[in-house]
């Protein structure tokens, strides 16, 4: 998960606690980038606006690479551009902040099912 914001990287990560999954934070789509992938995510949650690399400008180029997670982006509420613009760039999901605490968790919950199941084939 990539946030910038210290607190919203906070609330991100105590909402996402709740799945028993394991979560890794970010501070910017750099730091992601140079982190050694050990074990391959089941998604990646990014903000749109980051500073450095956009949350968009990460997506594609995570397009380039095999065996990319799914990235749900999040955004600013009403930015409909930015949604369409993440959605044509292949992302799964446009989450808008205001809507995370429920929106997010379902996401991101029904993504680390199916990639379990996945794996289990």
């Amino acid at each position: 998960m990539i946030e910038a914001d210290a607190t919203d990287r906070r609330q991100l990560c105590a909402l996402l606690s709740r799945l028993n999954a394991d979560v890794q934070d970010y501070d910017s789509a750099e730091s992601y980038l140079a982190s050694p992938a050990e074990n391959p995510s089941s998604c990646l949650i990014t903000d749109m606006s980051l500073p450095g690399m956009s949350g968009l400008e990460l997506l594609k180029r995570l397009r380039e690479i095999r065996g990319a997670p799914p990235v749900i982006l999040l955004g600013e509420d009403a930015d409909v551009r930015a949604a369409v613009a993440a959605m044509r760039e292949g992302a799964v999901d446009f989450i808008e902040k205001t809507h995370l605490d429920f929106a997010i968790v379902r996401r991101v919950a029904y993504l680390l099912d199916h990639s379990q199941h996945a794996h289990s084939h």
